[in-house]
């Protein structure tokens, strides 16, 4: 009966090592997940509303689309800081806009369409 807790110590030792590897892989994988999280335009969509100048009338109208996708740099969808480490310490900001045309069709209006311009990330910057 010696031998049962020498197996049951090389078990436990063999588990806690498994445990201890399993854990390295799974930090490891957080690490790259972060990294992989440039920050850089991505697509998304934005309400058209929110982007009108509080005199625009369009709010006052029937109209469509009310969403149009643009490219943003997104905080939440960018990592700056130190992946490893899992810190940020920087924030994914635009670092060059250029204006985007979209059109929105109007109903029960003189005014059948609209051009509206809002304005779409074409860089971003950790800052």
């Amino acid at each position: 009966m010696a031998a049962t807790p020498t197996i049951l110590g090389v078990l436990v030792l063999l588990f806690v090592g498994l445990c201890l590897s399993d854990a390295r892989s799974i930090l490891r994988e957080q690490s790259e997940a972060l990294e992989k999280l440039e920050c850089e335009p991505k697509e998304t969509w934005v309400y058209i509303e929110s982007q009108l100048e509080p005199q625009d009338d369009l709010p006052d109208k029937t109209f469509y689309p009310h969403v149009v996708s643009v490219r943003r740099c997104l905080k939440e969808c960018s990592f700056c800081g130190d992946a490893v480490m899992g810190v940020p310490d920087k924030t994914c900001k635009p670092d060059t806009t250029e204006p985007k045309h979209v059109v929105v069709k109007l109903y029960h209006d003189v005014e059948r369409t609209r051009k509206i311009t809002l304005m779409e990330h074409n860089s971003c910057k950790c800052m």
